[in-house]
């Protein structure tokens, strides 16, 4: 091989290498973005001397169940805390306070025009059912996606007696109605489910591919979990009623996100309108009689003097995402207090307490 050969494969090996380490910072780059920018509480004006007697607390007293704390103010990670063996790379089931992202996931299906809108009937999208309903009534050809986003479809819940069933989506649609459509509050887990089926056929993706493209990529939510339902015949169908398994720090992002109006990084992930829309009141729920938006819930607390309103996602356990708007606050709590009252509110306690006193 000559000098000259010899140069230039010189030349070429060092621009590969150039070429791969660019691509290189380019991608941790990339990834980096999506991280919590991290401050100190004092410099977001919340007092530091509360959140450390809070932690005391947490440590000293009887609050076995809970595993994390986290404190997000003016898009700063300000305060991050696990307990029980949890660390921030553990993901942690977020039972029905995963609800939530059902909700965005509606919302962005109508944003792209997979969905026509919340006023379309849920029955037309299943019309396989037709004429196999045990329970049928005409009244159910009236449930919107609307009516299972603010739980008021009038379908009996029992979710228990869902699980063992060969067909998620035709238990649900076969329920007795308790109320007309519209009328009255009823929990009904199962309907969610059926909302996550609804996404997957008008958009011809699975629920994990639609949610990786349009929601958990663009934040650099790399690392969930979906539980997957093995009925019989919805067998693969990512269960939308509850159970993702997130980090803690993701559910943060997804409060941040609403504090944002839709926007992540500079990027539109979900329009304002359906923000707006989701977050106000479409019910009032029978269990705390807190406002219920799409799959939200929006509660008022009096804090010296003063009420500040939160938009909040909750699940079983101890599970709570939770957003006040107006202290550009969100706060993250998981907990394994499974079905235990009243235990898993611990959270509330803590809040009003603690973290709401010490925002300014």
């Amino acid at each position: 091989m000559n000098l000259t050969r010899l140069s230039l494969l010189m030349l070429c090996c060092l621009i590969l290498v150039a070429c791969f380490s660019q691509s290189q910072q380019n991608y941790n780059s990339d990834t980096s973005q999506h991280e919590w920018e991290v401050s100190e509480l004092e410099k977001q004006n919340i007092k530091a001397s509360l959140i450390k007697d809070m932690h005391r607390k947490l440590l000293t007293d009887n609050y076995p169940g809970i595993s994390s704390v986290l404190l997000v103010r003016n898009n700063k990670l300000v305060f991050e805390t696990y307990f029980n063996n949890f660390d921030k790379d553990k993901l942690h089931s977020t039972r029905s306070a995963s609800k939530v992202i059902t909700s965005l996931l509606i919302g962005i299906a109508i944003d792209k025009g997979y969905i026509k809108s919340v006023n379309e009937s849920v029955f037309a999208y299943f019309p396989e059912y037709n004429g196999k309903i045990e329970h049928w009534d005409p009244r159910k050809n009236d449930i919107s996606i609307a009516h299972v986003l603010s739980m008021t479809s009038g379908v009996k819940g029992n979710e228990d007696a869902m699980y063992p069933t060969d067909d998620w989506i035709k238990f649900y649609l076969d329920q007795p109605l308790v109320a007309d459509p519209g009328s009255s509050f009823s929990y009904a887990t199962s309907g969610v489910v059926t909302l996550g089926n609804i996404i997957s056929r008008a958009s011809g993706m699975s629920i994990p591919e639609f949610a990786d493209k349009f929601l958990f990529e663009p934040m650099g939510i790399d690392d969930v979990r979906w539980p997957i339902t093995n009925s019989l015949n919805n067998q693969g169908l990512a269960m939308t009623g509850g159970g993702l398994n997130m980090r803690p720090r993701d559910m943060a992002k997804i409060g941040q996100l609403i504090l944002n109006q839709g926007q992540w990084k500079g990027g539109q992930l979900v329009s304002e309108s359906w923000i707006n829309e989701s977050t106000q009141k479409h019910a009032t729920s029978n269990f705390k009689g807190e406002d219920f938006g799409y799959l939200w819930r929006m509660r008022n607390r009096n804090i010296n003097g003063q009420t500040i309103h939160s938009i909040e996602a909750w699940g079983n356990g101890g599970q709570f995402i939770m957003i006040f708007p107006k202290l550009e606050l969100v706060a993250v709590f998981t907990g394994e207090y499974y079905g235990q009252f009243p235990e898993m509110e611990q959270a509330f306690g803590l809040l009003e307490e603690y973290i709401l006193p010490a925002v300014n």
